[in-house]
């Protein structure tokens, strides 16, 4: 009978969440173009664009745009430019330099977008004193107050992307234009395997920009659904890394035996810390292995921070949505 409860619970749980979903989505498509809350859409472009100020260097730049869907903005055209522009001003920031897609780094001296335009036809002007090439070693273009200047791609700078409208953009039930992401009714939450590995902290950064997390065990049930996803996914697993265990969302927090998940929790009291025979066992190991992992069997295992191995992402069906709607 209790068990009976709390599956009822949980079912009421679900289609509460599904039914905020649907209105959710309904609303963004009636009131106006969307892909995701933290994108402004612009007409003049049919894109959207996003300032992100916490500066990097161009790599990383690159690959977080990458990992949320779009691209590093470009300024390819006067519309571009405009609305780069427009996008830039209304964040109220005192910072005026960001990197954009634009690079060198194929070869020396060949400015191009990402998306292939070269530097020579974008309406465009150097700032004074630029290009320089200081030292030999700039081969990033960053956007300065509506010039452009060439740059050392190892420098930090806050970064724009650009998300062109496609005719395949459509909001799957997990909220997201991202097709690989599948909801479970055991959860309510969404679920994606990735395939391709890479650390753990490159992980947790791609769960980030995807809009989830680093998946969360907090049942034995959930623990089988990560692992029957686990099974689903094992012979697809790109080459290199260990494909033995997955990168999960627990870490030591100290380094000294204080597992939690990514968002606090002791494993205990998240619900699951079903450790396999042996494990945790990084203190026999040097460098100490203090990221979460979890073998096929569905159990947990400590391993090494900077080794490669696929990964769970775990997100809510509204987490790319807006919260005011």
């Amino acid at each position: 009978m209790v068990h009976y409860s709390r599956v009822n619970a949980s079912e009421n749980m679900y289609l509460q969440r599904v039914l905020f979903h649907l209105l959710s989505v309904y609303f963004c498509l009636a009131e106006s173009t969307y892909f995701r809350f933290d994108y402004t859409y612009y007409p003049n472009i049919d894109g959207w664009l996003k300032l992100h100020l916490i500066p990097t260097n161009w790599r990383d730049a690159w690959l977080n745009c990458d990992l949320e869907g779009s691209t590093l903005a470009s300024p390819i055209d006067k519309n571009m430019i405009k609305a780069m522009d427009i996008h830039w001003k209304s964040k109220n920031t005192t910072q005026c330099v960001f990197y954009t897609g634009v690079h060198a780094m194929f070869s020396k001296g060949h400015f191009f977008s990402i998306e292939g335009v070269s530097l020579e036809k974008m309406p465009v002007r150097w700032a004074a004193g630029e290009p320089d090439n200081a030292n030999n070693n700039e081969e990033c273009i960053v956007w300065t107050d509506g010039e452009v200047a060439d740059v050392n791609c190892s420098d930090l700078f806050p970064y724009m992307c650009f998300k062109r409208q496609t005719k395949d953009m459509t909001l799957t039930p997990c909220g997201t234009i991202d097709k690989e992401y599948v909801l479970s009714p055991l959860t309510g939450n969404c679920y994606k395997f990735h395939r391709y590995g890479r650390t753990w902290s490159r992980a947790h950064m791609t769960c980030a920009s995807e809009g989830g997390y680093l998946a969360i065990i907090n049942s034995h049930d959930e623990a089988q659904h990560l692992k029957k996803l686990y099974e689903e996914n094992y012979p697809k697993v790109f080459p290199g890394g260990n494909k033995e265990v997955i990168h999960i969302g627990m870490k030591d927090w100290d380094d000294h035996g204080d597992w939690r998940t990514i968002h606090g929790l002791k494993i205990q009291e998240a619900g699951y810390a079903e450790w396999n025979p042996g494990q945790p066992d990084s203190i026999n190991k040097t460098p100490g292995q203090h990221c979460g992992a979890m073998f096929r069997n569905s159990k947990l295992d400590d391993f090494y921070c900077d080794h490669i191995a696929p990964f769970i992402c775990e997100k809510s069906i509204d987490s790319l949505l807006n919260d005011n709607i």
